[in-house]
């Protein structure tokens, strides 16, 4: 089964960030393999103890098996060690990210 990767870069109080979030729960909901890619502020609603209802839908869809990737960077340009993160969520390295954007059958959404 081909695997969707949505990438997120809008901040968890943003209507881009719930826009994307909700596609990946409506995908989850029809049997698709969905995939979240968090960038720039968008790694703030991994951040464990986030309060914005992008962070508790996220926390829904990491506990309804959705593999969530950090950036590990742009986590520790805001501030927070991967410690940080949300139980379930991977910070990740560029090249790592680059591995998931490019492996077999992944196709790619930016949800910006």
């Amino acid at each position: 089964m081909d695997r969707m990767l949505l990438a997120i870069t809008s901040p968890p109080g943003s209507w881009e960030a719930a826009r994307a979030l909700a596609l990946a729960r409506t995908l989850g909901d029809q049997g698709c393999d969905v995939g979240l890619v968090l960038l720039q502020d968008a790694v703030l609603a991994a951040v464990d103890r986030a309060q914005t209802p992008v962070a508790q839908v996220l926390s829904q869809l990491l506990a309804g098996g959705v593999a969530v990737y950090v950036a590990a960077q742009d986590l520790a340009l805001r501030g927070f060690s991967p410690d940080a993160l949300t139980p379930g969520a991977t910070a990740v390295d560029d090249r790592r990210l680059v591995d998931l954007m490019l492996a077999d059958g992944t196709k790619m959404l930016g949800c910006f």
